[in-house]
């Protein structure tokens, strides 16, 4: 599969590479919003849990009284020109990851579109925050980041970037990721769904959390599901002989399935990387 991305992958490299040289050498220039700006992304195409790290962080952040607002593109939403708060549960709408981050921080600002800095200005003519969250940011230097927190995902089947991009990190930060088994499916046979870059990395860290798998299923990232799937996939549980079904927290904002069991993943900061960013806001 590597094999067959190689070529796209190397343009991507060639391109982001030559851009990134040009905001270094002051040839192109990101513009600064009137608070401070904290980026969370990484190298490759997904996998790495920017959204759990995004997550973690506001709520972090908010449990000390700072006021957040995360500035997030939103794919996979029916709408791709549409932009604003996110005002209501709809993935539909809005995009998986932005529900589910004001899902999870529902004390929070998510705004979604994808001209992040006209979305922001927009945002502070009639609203207030602290700071801002640049979810999945690295590569988006048209806005200036006050600190910048790169994901290490090893293994990545896509990268954006190549190693040298890490000289524009402030911080580098390991993929932690804690994953919570719901009482209701363990010690029970399941069947694994999900619509992830990298649904394998899924599968295993729930296996390595003692859920017994019976099968699983791949769909691709922010897959919107349909009737048709759903039924393959009660069709495969059953064949399968699971006694649940389980997915992830991103794919479970997209159902009305009350009996689809949500496996919550939670991103672990060192906590020193949070009283640093904590540190921009008392400046």
């Amino acid at each position: 599969m590597r094999w067959l991305l190689a070529p796209a992958q190397a343009l991507y490299l060639a391109v982001n590479r030559v851009r990134r040289s040009l905001y270094r050498k002051g040839l192109l220039r990101s513009r600064r919003l009137p608070r401070p700006v904290v980026s969370i992304g990484n190298l490759s195409a997904g996998g790495a849990g920017k959204t759990p790290a995004v997550i973690a962080l506001a709520a972090e952040l908010s449990r000390r009284g700072i006021k957040v607002a995360v500035l997030t593109r939103g794919y996979g939403r029916r709408d791709a020109a549409a932009s604003g708060l996110v005002d209501r549960l709809d993935a539909d709408r809005y995009g998986d990851e932005p529900v589910l981050i004001k899902k999870r921080v529902d004390n929070i600002d998510v705004i979604v579109g994808a001209d992040r800095y006209r979305n922001a200005k927009h945002y502070m003519a009639q609203h207030s925050c602290d700071l801002f969250i640049l979810d999945d940011g690295f590569q988006h230097l048209q806005i200036a980041r006050d600190v910048d927190i790169v994901i290490e995902g090893p293994g990545a089947a896509f990268y954006r970037e190549g190693p040298s991009a890490l000289r524009d990190a402030d911080i580098v930060v390991p993929r932690r990721i804690a994953l919570t088994i719901p009482p209701e499916a363990r010690g029970r046979k399941a069947l694994a769904f999900a619509g992830l870059a990298n649904t394998i990395q899924f599968f295993e860290s729930i296996r390595e959390a003692g859920l017994d798998v019976a099968a699983t299923m791949t769909f691709p990232d922010h897959h919107r599901y349909m009737p048709r799937d759903l039924q393959a996939i009660d069709d495969t549980a059953a064949a399968s002989g699971a006694e649940v079904i389980v997915t992830t927290e991103k794919d479970a904002v997209k159902l009305e399935r009350h009996d689809i069991i949500a496996i919550p993943a939670d991103f672990v900061f060192d906590p020193a990387v949070i009283e640093r960013v904590a540190a921009l806001v008392r400046r």
